[in-house]
This record gives C-alpha cells, structure tokens and sequence, in this order.
C-alpha cells in the first residue's frame, strides 16, 4: 500500500462538512474538513507516489498536470468559498504528512490565519485589467526621395509619439486605478500579465486585484462599468466575484 499524505486547500470559520458532499479533490479523494480550535481546514488525501517530494519535482514541469491540478484546487476552492463568510486559500500543492501535521501548521499560522480571515471576511476579489486601445496613425508627408535628414526626422518623430502616447496611457491607468479605489477595502497592483497568458496584442496597462465588501459588489461592478465612457482609449475588463487568493494567501507553505 502507497503511503499517503494530507493536501490543504483552504482554511476558514464554521463551515458544514456536509455542503462539501460530492467534492472530488486533486487525488481525486473526496475533500473533507479538518477541525482545529475554531478553524476548519479543507483538505483531501493524496497518494505520494504522484504528490510526494520528489514526484512533484517531475510533475511540475509537466504543464498538463499542473494545469489539471492547479483546475481542481481551484474548484474546491471556489465550493468551499460558496459556503463561508471567510476563507485563506493554500498555495498550490501544499501537503503535510498527515491530518495531525496539518494541524501543527495551523496551530504555528494560527494568529496569521486569523487576522487573514478577518480581513476578507464577508469579501470578494475581483480583477480589473484595462489594455490600451490602438490609435489611428495620422498621416504624414513623405519626406523627398534621397532626403536622409527628413527620413531621420521623422523617424525620431514616431518614436516620440509612441513614446508619448504610452505614457499618456499609463497616465489614463493610473487614474483609472484611483477612481476605483474608494469602492474597496484593499488593493493589489500586479504586474501586467505576459501577453501569452493574456491572449492579447494589446499592451496591458493596469491590472489590479480589488477586495470588495460583498454587499457592495454591485456597486463596485457598475462603477467600472462607468469608466469605460471615461477611459475611451482603453479596453476595461472587469471579473469576479472570487476567493480572496492576493489577500489571504499566506507567504508560508
């Protein structure tokens, strides 16, 4: 028989292990809750042969299994939000060797856990990405056949055009940014994603993580909404509400 370990998902307050009925977790072992002191931990057991130390070293290169993994942590995730006011999703592939080492980390991230989980406590993150729209190029004469110097002008010319307008863009970002912030709680500025990951051409110049009060996410939502008559050079994208992953994902493993 393989030897097996514990997977956290989440940890959170009062939640009934019942509503969780069904969940398949990355093993797929159905997903259970733990209990310590008052908090509850959401959790499933897994086979270290595909989750052990050195078997994770293989897997994560495998993009295909990450993907998959990384896809159901996220559902069991999003279930267990769906059934507390608070919840400190785990990173990732965070696994103990057993249910009572699991509670030993609890108990050591006891205080963090628990001003994490008073921070997005009946909260929702939502994501604001705004990408800057192309601009129509204006035309401009040709510089005369054989007219080196007119060709080198206008050249410097266009750079410094684009150069200007992506910084009057990031400007509009910025402000667009500020605008936004009074509707929520907290905030986390990221980096723009790789134009890979986001599928786009366009140069992404803001992308924000925003806690929001949940009695509030219509307000917030429509309040978005109405920048993009504001913003007109920039395509703004709005998406949420989901588990406070930049808010109370914890540093530690």
């Amino acid at each position: 028989m393989s030897e097996t370990g514990t997977y956290i998902y989440a940890v959170g307050r009062a939640m009934d292990e019942k509503l969780l009925d069904g969940a398949e977790g990355v093993g797929p072992a159905p997903v259970r809750v733990i209990a310590h002191r008052d908090l509850h931990a959401v959790v499933s057991t897994v086979d270290l042969d595909e989750f052990g130390e050195e078997a994770l070293r293989q897997n994560l290169e495998n993009l295909a299994w990450v993907e998959r993994t990384a896809r159901r942590h996220d559902e069991v995730v999003r279930r267990t939000a769906a059934i507390t006011t608070a919840l400190a999703p785990f990173r990732l592939v965070t696994i103990y060797r057993s249910d009572d080492a699991a509670r030993d980390r609890i108990e050591e991230l006891y205080d963090d856990l628990v001003q994490a989980l008073d921070r997005v406590d009946r909260r929702s993150e939502w994501s604001v990405k705004a990408y800057c729209r192309p601009q129509p190029k204006v035309a401009k004469p040709s510089a005369p056949a054989g007219s080196g110097v007119a060709y080198l002008e206008r050249r410097r010319a266009e750079i410094r055009e684009r150069q200007e307008s992506a910084t009057e863009q990031q400007l509009l970002a910025d402000q667009l940014f500020w605008d936004l912030v009074p509707a929520a709680a907290a905030t986390r500025r990221l980096a723009p994603q790789d134009q890979r990951l986001s599928d786009r051409s366009d140069v992404m110049a803001l992308n924000v993580a925003f806690l929001v009060d949940d009695e509030r996410s219509t307000e917030f939502f429509e309040l978005v909404n109405g920048t993009r008559a504001k913003y007109p050079s920039l395509d703004v994208e709005v998406n949420g509400p989901w588990p406070p992953y930049s808010f109370a994902v914890l540093d530690q493993p």
